[in-house]
């Protein structure tokens, strides 16, 4: 009788991410961790949009270029001052802060600003108060979530205690007791491994937008083996 409910609970079982046999039971658990936005940082930069067709064949090269980076400069200061008098965490970095690739055509960096944003709605006020300025552009660049320092603890923790008890009520339902943990992996077939995970947490890894990150990291499993006794 054990022995046709084992084979039912095999068939239906293996089907969930779950192995049933007389030695052990091997399931998949998937817990879904909060994310909270840490900071964002958003980059802004300008470009002269009067200067297309400013540009003679005959004029002086090095001079326009010049002048260009001075408006660049002055406009960046003004826009910084103005930043900075709302009250938000604003610094000078260049486009090429974040690249690491060297190329014998690499032509100069522009000036670029950095605004730290604490959450999406200061970052929206920021947005809406730039908004519409002819030649300036923003993009966010980076961020970071609020992470505990026992994360890592409390998410395997986590996914232990679902493993246990979702296994013990398997192991009842065919007659058996729940044993001793033999192993816990994280699935073959993985997305992202845990230690990913936390790194992308610390802003290490980057996605195309933080939402597309947390969606990501959103959900994470694993796989535990527990023993079967009589």
């Amino acid at each position: 009788m054990r022995t046709a409910f084992l084979a039912t609970c095999l068939v239906a079982t293996t089907l969930g991410a779950q192995t049933l046999t007389e030695q052990y039971i091997e399931l998949m658990v998937t817990d879904t961790v909060p994310l909270r936005i840490k900071q964002l940082e958003y980059e802004l930069t300008w470009s002269d949009p009067g200067a297309d067709g400013v540009y003679a064949e005959d004029s002086d090269w090095e001079k326009y270029q010049r002048e260009q980076t001075e408006r660049v400069e002055k406009e960046l200061t003004k826009l910084e001052k103005e930043i900075q008098a709302q009250g938000f965490n604003v610094r000078r970095a260049s486009g090429a802060e974040d690249n690491f690739t060297l190329s014998a055509y690499d032509q100069p960096q522009a000036a670029t600003l950095r605004i730290i944003a604490k959450d999406k709605a200061e970052l929206a006020r920021l947005v809406q108060l730039m908004r519409g300025r002819p030649g300036l552009n923003g993009n966010v660049v980076g961020w970071q979530f609020d992470t505990p320092a026992d994360a890592a603890e409390q998410l395997i923790s986590s996914l232990y205690r679902m493993a246990e008890s979702r296994a013990r009520s398997i192991a009842t339902l065919a007659g058996r007791k729940l044993g001793k943990l033999l192993s816990a992996h994280e699935p073959v077939e993985k997305e992202m491994g845990l230690a990913e995970f936390f790194m992308m947490l610390e802003g290490k890894e980057q996605y195309d937008t933080p939402e597309a990150a947390s969606v990501r990291a959103r959900q994470r499993s694993m796989m535990f083996r527990f023993a079967l006794m009589d």
